[in-house]
């Protein structure tokens, strides 16, 4: 009896801390990436607020380098990453990582890359990236092409571009997103001319009368989809939330609306205000959470 009870007893304690194990796995934060650039943020913003409010679940925003984001999210067993470009902007990030992450869907279509001058340069001096090589736009440009992030997937293909438009003499410079969209503001208002490292969807097409230089090698890519992927663990340990990703999905308006508001806010105030004001999308991502 001793012996049994004693079995009994370890078994039903072995349960228990299986249970306990189990529901605390299902309850771990969970870590979303974010390569701090507008969209990704703004969005990542509303999954979080969702998860939290509906699954239970509390999240961590963890701002990275969008390689990072790549690579944390093979590492970290509860991570996804909301903002992979492709099929060609994050192409090289992704090759190195298929194998060892899932993709969970799109998150919205027409994204798109590319380099972009104020609508008040004339377009017969500069419409195309290859009118970059003329000496006289040259010098209006002080030979200079407004960048971002060293790491970001942008300036890897703007500088495939530089290479294959020939345009050895220019310089392309690093910031941060906020410095570039700095330099444009400064630009525009002295009427200078600039060319800057661009993006849809960003908030600068709201307020900013912009256009993009035609690029005629195709070096910067077409549209692209934004996908989310995410550690193979984390539709095993949260099938819930990976569901409810699986459904977020937004329509490339609705993303440049909402960075406008985070523009005249910010990223968490848009994203309480986007979730308020699309109650039917909304749903129809929670399914029947």
């Amino acid at each position: 009896m001793t012996i049994r009870l004693t079995a009994l007893l370890a078994a039903a304690l072995v349960a228990g801390l299986s249970v306990t194990t189990s529901a605390m796995a299902a309850n771990a934060p969970i870590t979303i990436y974010t390569d701090q650039y507008a969209g990704d943020e703004a969005i990542s913003r509303v999954a979080r607020d969702l998860i939290e409010a509906h699954y239970d679940t509390p999240v961590e925003l963890k701002a990275v380098s969008v390689g990072v984001s790549f690579i944390g999210t093979t590492h970290n067993k509860r991570s996804m990453f909301l903002a992979a470009w492709l099929p060609k902007t994050h192409a090289d990030y992704m090759a190195r990582v298929k194998d060892k992450v899932v993709t969970l869907g799109t998150i919205y279509n027409g994204a798109r890359l590319g380099w972009a001058v104020p609508s008040y340069v004339p377009r017969d001096q500069l419409d195309s990236i290859a009118d970059l090589s003329k000496p006289a736009v040259a010098d209006k440009l002080n030979d200079r092409i407004q960048g971002i992030s060293p790491g970001a997937g942008l300036m890897e293909v703007s500088h495939k571009a530089l290479k294959a438009y020939g345009l050895d003499n220019y310089r392309l410079s690093n910031a941060s997103g906020a410095a570039m969209t700095a330099a444009l503001k400064r630009a525009i208002e002295d009427k200078q001319w600039i060319v800057v490292t661009a993006w849809s969807p960003h908030w600068m097409w709201q307020r900013f009368n912009l256009r993009y230089l035609k690029d005629p090698k195709s070096t910067l890519g077409a549209s692209e989809r934004v996908e989310a992927i995410a550690n193979p663990h984390l539709p095993k340990s949260a099938p819930r939330v990976t569901a409810f990703i699986k459904r977020l999905h937004f329509s490339l308006d609705q993303v440049n609306a909402m960075l406008a508001d985070a523009n005249k806010t910010s990223y968490d105030s848009a994203a309480k205000h986007f979730i308020t004001n699309h109650p039917d999308l909304v749903k129809s991502w929670l399914g029947d959470s």
